[in-house]
């Protein structure tokens, strides 16, 4: 029986869901797994030990066309461990191939610490940003990401490669994005961010926050500069009290119906989740390639 480590970073739920369903894959499959939160390991003292493992996995959200800087921390602390057999797998609102080299950072990291990275996956979820995705493509998404985390849990077993290419031309492109969006963007959002007077001090956004950007001043909420964007502390406030002063519209004016959110879809039959055919056209066109290759 191998023993498999899943270190994991989910910003609003949706990573989370895929860990836990390449754990049951695994599982199925005889595999003895256990999902550790990247930020139990950061900030709570939670050690790392790959020799406890015959396998260790990374997940992480697309940010920004790149993983934030929370699970760039996280391998960073990792020890060298030569030979030790990785795989990485990330998710993001889009299947296109411009989210295809979130991951290589975080792999050329690994792999000069001596693990032998030989599966990097992507999985298409739900968006929490900007566009709010029909509660169709929801539970269309996520039957689909079932299905692709059979496959991969099986791959990952038989420790069979995949890789993701992209040009890195546009790869380098992209990067220059991210710093921009990382270092500039979240930082400008995060110190933007108000509670409303809805907001009853419960202190779920402070201990929540995976960059300890949120502190609490007596009853007062203080939002500070480290934010990564994640929307963690937005989407999941029980009061709906945080705002934005700035970027307004990247923030879901009707709800996050994703991540930690989406069991309300999946359990209600009415949704089908038949949102994208092969008749689809305009922007989620390019989505049936990805839903009908699984």
């Amino acid at each position: 029986m191998k023993r498999i480590g899943i270190f994991c970073f989910s910003g609003t739920g949706n990573t989370e869901i895929v860990a836990n369903l390449l754990a049951e894959g695994l599982r199925r499959r005889q595999a003895d797994v256990e999902i550790i939160r990247v930020e139990d390991v950061l900030y709570k003292g939670r050690e790392v030990q790959p020799d406890n493992f015959d396998l260790i996995g990374v997940g992480h959200p697309v940010l920004g066309f790149d993983a934030t800087g929370v699970v760039y921390n996280f391998v960073r602390l990792l020890p060298h461990c030569a030979g030790k057999k990785a795989f990485v797998f990330k998710t993001a609102g889009d299947p296109h191939y411009v989210n295809y080299g979130a991951s290589k950072s975080i792999i050329k990291i690994m792999r000069a610490k001596g693990y032998e990275v030989f599966h990097d996956s992507l999985t298409a979820m739900p968006c929490n940003w900007y566009l709010r995705y029909d509660d169709r493509l929801v539970k269309q998404l996520y039957e689909a990401a079932v299905k692709k985390a059979d496959k991969i849990s099986w791959e990952i077993l038989t420790e069979t490669a995949r890789t993701l290419k992209i040009n890195p031309v546009l790869r380098a492109v992209l990067k220059l994005i991210y710093h921009a969006e990382e270092k500039l963007g979240a930082k400008y959002f995060g110190k933007g961010l108000k509670a409303s007077g809805a907001c009853i001090s419960c202190k779920k956004c402070v201990n929540e926050c995976p960059s300890g950007n949120i502190t609490m001043e007596g009853t007062n909420v203080r939002f500070g500069s480290k934010c990564i964007w994640c929307m963690r502390c937005i989407y999941s406030c029980p009061k709906n009290a945080i705002c934005p002063s700035i970027f307004i519209s990247c923030v879901l004016k009707d709800g996050y119906n994703g991540g930690f959110n989406i069991q309300r879809i999946l359990d209600d039959p009415a949704v089908e989740g038949n949102f994208v055919t092969d008749k689809t056209r305009g922007y989620y066109k390019h989505f049936y390639k990805y839903l009908s290759n699984i």
